[in-house]
This record gives structure tokens, sequence and C-alpha cells, in this order.
């Protein structure tokens, strides 16, 4: 074979066979979520940063709560949960009803909440020393940030707003950590897009839906994107059972 040939060849190969090395050897992460992990290989790779959209109301911060309870609970991954919108209580309050004691896993050091009311988000960055202390010395692995709509809302113009989450999503790939960012999506007419520009720099993303149909409504998830990871490419149906979310990949949303 013609060196040059041997080097047109070879070098593609090499690159692709050492992606998807890396890909093999990478942890995953399981979300402890019933039925998601079936659909993406067993979990997230590790220190990804997912971003998990819907409308108000369509499950985003009992899902991302879950993924950090699940993680404290059943993999012994401490969490951090920042919250730019419902405050410390209200949360706790609202996730009891699952049987999640969430005090006492703060109590136990696997549990961080850090609550930003709306007029203090911009503080968020200005304690990055801070929080990096919590995930250092707590061994944290797991991070939510829910929503980061607030956090871009506090510039003027959307192309500030896309710049600073750009440089936010940059500052948390230092973390270390397996991020969840929950966020909600812009609809335009028969397409539905995340804000910000996120659906670009996230590793993941993830659409919960709560449809209308006829008189009653629909629950469901659906992985848009995955790197590095072979999912189901469908919508699923999503519900909520007295021990969280759970997640049906062998059944059809709609059936009629």
């Amino acid at each position: 074979m013609h060196p040059q040939s041997l080097v047109q060849f070879s070098v593609p190969n090499f690159f692709n066979f050492t992606y998807e090395l890396l890909i093999m050897v990478r942890k995953r992460i399981p979300t402890g979520i019933p039925g998601l992990d079936k659909m993406i290989e067993g979990g997230f790779l590790q220190k990804q940063i997912l971003l998990l959209t819907g409308d108000p109301g369509s499950g985003k911060t009992t899902l991302a709560m879950q993924f950090v309870y699940k993680g404290a609970t059943e993999y012994d991954e401490p969490g951090l949960f920042i919250s730019f919108e419902e405050p410390r209580e209200q949360i706790f309050e609202n996730m009891s009803r699952y049987g999640w004691d969430l005090k006492g896993l703060e109590a136990d050091d696997k549990l961080v909440f850090l609550e930003y009311p709306t007029q203090d988000v911009d503080q968020f960055l200005a304690q990055e020393g801070i929080i990096r202390d919590y995930i250092d010395e707590l061994g944290i692995k797991r991070v939510v940030i829910d929503t980061i709509t607030s956090y871009a809302l506090i510039y003027e113009t959307e192309f500030k707003r896309r710049q600073e989450v750009a440089k936010l999503v940059s500052k948390l790939r230092k973390w270390g950590c397996t991020i969840m960012l929950t966020s909600e999506y812009i609809h335009e007419s028969n397409y539905s897009r995340a804000r910000f520009g996120l659906d670009s720099l996230s590793d993941g993303l993830i659409n919960l839906y709560n449809i209308q149909r006829k008189d009653y409504r629909i629950r469901a998830l659906e992985v848009t994107k995955l790197r590095g990871t072979r999912h189901v490419q469908r919508m699923v149906p999503l519900r909520f059972t007295e021990h969280g979310l759970e997640v049906y990949p062998e059944e059809h949303v709609f059936q009629d």
C-alpha cells in the first residue's frame, strides 16, 4: 500500500478508535430514576452537563432533585442543589411526599442546598469559591442548577444572556461533577428549542412534556441528545408515583 494511502486510511480510524475507547472507559452515572437508565445505556457519562427542559409543571424540579437524591442514597454520591426560584422549605416540603428525607441528607453532609432568591442571583458567581470548597470537602459528584433561566434573565439583552450562559457552562465544566441544568424551552410552530443556545452547549438534552389530549394531559419524556450514548429516540410515558417519577420505555405515549 502506498504510504500516503496508509495515512489517509489509518489516521481517521485511529481517532475514531481512540474516541470510542475513551467513551468505554469513562464511568457512567446511573440516574436512579426507574426506567430512564434503560434508555441511556445505564446512565450519563461522568462529568457531563445535561440540560433538562420543559414547560412549568412538567416535572423538571422533581426529576432533578430525584437525580441528586438517588445519587446520595443509592450510589454514595453527595449532591449539590442550587435553586434560583423555589425556596428550600418549599422544595423540601414538596419532595417529602415521596418519602425523601432531604433534611437527613443535609445533616449527613450528603446534600448541600443553596438558595439564591431572584434579587440575589447575581451573587451566585461571586460565591463560586465557596461552592468549589463544598464540592472538594464533601466529595460532591452531582450538581443541579434550577433553573438556569433565572440566572440568564439578570442580563438585559439576549446576546448578553447567551454570552454569559456560555461563560457559566465553561466554568461549570471545571467543577468536575455531573451537572444537570433545568430550563424552559421556546415553542416555534412544530419545533421546540432550548433557550440561550444551551442545546448546543450541553452534552445531553432531555425534554419533559405535559401534553393536553382532549380533556386530560399526558406526561412524557424524550432524550433528544446524549453525547457518547446510544439512547431511545422517541417520547416515552412519564408518571408521578408515590416514590417519585418513573419512566416507561417499553410503552407508547399515544395509544390511539
